[in-house]
């Protein structure tokens, strides 16, 4: 993973069997509790956003072989380097702790892989956080208590949440 991380190479994450995910993008930050990376959006067929695992979550990752790599079109993926403190993202307690300034995060937890919540940090403490929600119309929603122990990913920074905050911002 070293490789990966200091060449910049985009690798699959293959979760099975703990989950049955893959993810795409290029590796960050890779330790004993997290694993950060720039997400590789199929659909656009671009980098977008971060995301954050956890590690022991990972079985097996891989590099992009050469038919993947000439898919991008735009390859933006520096667009993303060197905008979070990595040095202070060393567990996903930390991680959240930075992610409180930002005005959206996704959350998929253990119980449920196909939705996650998408919301900004209101209240956090070691073991839990407080999501106030925004629905798919960008509209305010209740809160929601989530305990850190059950969080299985975060995103942020994508042209989803953008797109939420920004219809917000516009109403």
């Amino acid at each position: 993973m070293e490789n990966a991380i200091k060449n910049r190479i985009p690798i699959h994450v293959d979760l099975q069997p703990n989950r049955d995910e893959v993810y795409s993008g290029i590796c960050l930050k890779d330790n004993k509790e997290v694993f950060i990376f720039i997400c590789f959006n199929e659909e656009t067929i671009e980098f977008d956003g971060f995301a954050i695992l956890r590690s022991q979550e990972i079985e097996r990752y891989r590099y992009w072989d050469k038919e993947e790599l000439d898919e991008i079109i735009i390859d933006n993926h520096s667009d993303f380097i060197d905008k979070l403190p990595l040095d202070k993202m060393n567990s996903f307690n930390e991680c959240l702790y930075t992610l409180r300034e930002k005005k959206l995060i996704a959350i998929f937890t253990a119980d449920d892989n196909d939705s996650y919540f998408v919301g900004k940090i209101e209240n956090l403490n070691d073991t839990d956080l407080t999501l106030k929600l925004i629905s798919e119309t960008s509209e305010w929603l209740n809160s929601i208590d989530i305990r850190i122990e059950d969080i299985t990913y975060i995103g942020f920074d994508t042209s989803y949440e953008r797109e939420l905050i920004k219809n917000v911002l516009q109403q």
